[in-house]
C-alpha cells in the first residue's frame, strides 16, 4: 500500500436555485443532486487517481448511503477493509447554491463521529508509505493515528479542515502540514486575510518555529509556499479559468501524497500537487473533477 486515508465519509446533498432563502422564507428550488464527498473519500480519490495504491480508513451509517459510498470506494480500486459501519447515520453535508455560485453548507458528522483509530490498519502487510489525515473526524483519533504512524516510520500529512487548535503532541507527529490562507492565519495567531508572499512568509517561518517540520501553504490561483526550517518554495499555480474551487485542495493533498510515496523530490511533489489543484478547479463537483496520473503528468511544469 502506498497511501492510507484516515478521514471522514460523507454524503452530499444539494440543492440548487435561483436565490438562496433567508430566515423564515420558502423557495421553490431548481434540482436536487447528491455525490459522495468528505475530506477523506475526496483526497483517498485524489492519491488513487494520482498513480498510488490507497487505503480508505473510515466510518459509514449501516444505510443506503453508506452503501452508495463504499459502492464509489470500489469503483475507484480503494481498498475498504478498514471502513467500519456504525448503527449511526452516515455523515451528509447539506449544502445550497445558488444561480450565482454562492453556498450555504451544514454538515451533520454522523458516523464519522464515531470513528476509531485501530492499531492493526498499520501493521504488517498493511504498512503504507504515506499516512494522510484531515480533521472531519475525532481529533483525538486522528492523533492516535498520525502517531502510530509515525513511530511505524510512515511519512504523515495533516489537512488541519476545519480549521481547530493544535497541541504541541499533534504537531510532533505531523512531518507535513498542508494549510490554506484562513488556516495558516488561525494557526499563527493572525487575522484572516488573503496573504501576499511576504505575508505568507512571515506565517509560515511562525508555524516551523511552533514546532511544524515542513508546512505548505496554499495561495489558490497565487500558487504555493513551502517551508521546511532550511528551504523555501515558491510554486506557482497553472494558469486556468476556474469554472469550480470545491475540491482543489483536496486534489493538492491527494496528489502531494501520491508523489511523496513514489519518493520524489520535494520541488517535483509541489510541481505535480499544484498540476492536480490546478486541474480541478477547470471541472464542476468534487470528485468527478480530480485529475488523473496522466491528466497531471501532462502538464509541461511537471515533464
Amino acid at each position: 500500500m502506498s497511501v492510507l486515508v484516515f478521514g471522514s465519509l460523507n454524503l452530499d446533498l444539494v440543492a440548487y436555485a435561483q436565490t438562496l432563502p433567508i430566515t423564515g422564507e420558502t423557495l421553490i428550488g431548481e434540482k436536487l443532486m447528491r455525490f459522495p464527498g468528505g475530506k477523506g473519500l475526496n483526497q483517498a480519490i485524489a492519491a488513487k487517481r494520482a498513480g498510488s495504491n490507497v487505503a480508505m480508513v473510515g466510518c459509514i451509517g449501516e444505510d443506503g448511503e453508506g452503501n452508495f459510498l463504499m459502492q464509489v470506494l470500489s469503483q475507484e480500486q480503494i481498498e475498504t477493509s478498514f471502513v467500519s459501519s456504525s448503527p449511526i447515520a452516515t455523515g451528509i453535508a447539506l449544502i445550497e447554491v445558488s444561480a450565482e455560485g454562492n453556498n450555504r453548507i451544514l454538515v451533520i458528522p454522523g458516523a464519522n463521529a464515531e470513528l476509531k483509530f485501530q492499531s492493526e490498519i498499520l501493521s504488517g502487510a498493511h504498512k503504507p508509505k504515506v499516512c494522510l489525515a484531515q480533521l472531519e473526524v475525532p481529533l483525538v483519533e486522528t492523533t492516535k493515528f498520525l502517531g502510530a504512524a509515525q513511530r511505524q516510520g510512515c511519512i504523515t500529512i495533516l489537512n488541519p479542515a476545519p480549521i481547530q487548535s493544535l497541541d504541541s503532541e499533534l504537531i510532533g507527529f505531523i512531518d507535513y502540514l498542508i494549510v490554506n490562507e484562513t488556516e495558516a492565519s488561525f494557526l499563527a495567531g493572525s487575522k484572516s486575510e488573503v496573504l501576499t508572499q511576504d505575508k505568507a512568509r512571515l506565517i509560515g517561518t511562525k508555524l516551523i518555529s511552533n514546532g511544524s517540520k515542513r508546512v505548505i501553504i496554499t495561495l489558490a490561483e497565487r500558487g504555493s509556499l513551502y517551508f521546511d526550517g532550511h528551504s523555501k518554495i515558491y510554486t506557482p499555480a497553472l494558469e486556468v479559468k476556474a469554472i469550480d474551487t470545491t475540491a482543489a485542495g483536496d486534489a493538492f493533498c491527494g496528489a502531494l501524497a501520491s508523489a511523496l510515496a513514489e519518493e520524489k523530490p520535494i520541488d517535483y511533489c509541489l510541481k505535480f500537487a499544484s498540476a492536480a489543484g490546478g486541474l480541478s478547479v477547470t471541472r464542476a463537483g468534487a470528485v468527478p473533477s480530480l485529475p488523473n496520473r496522466q491528466e497531471i503528468l501532462s502538464m509541461s511544469s511537471i515533464s
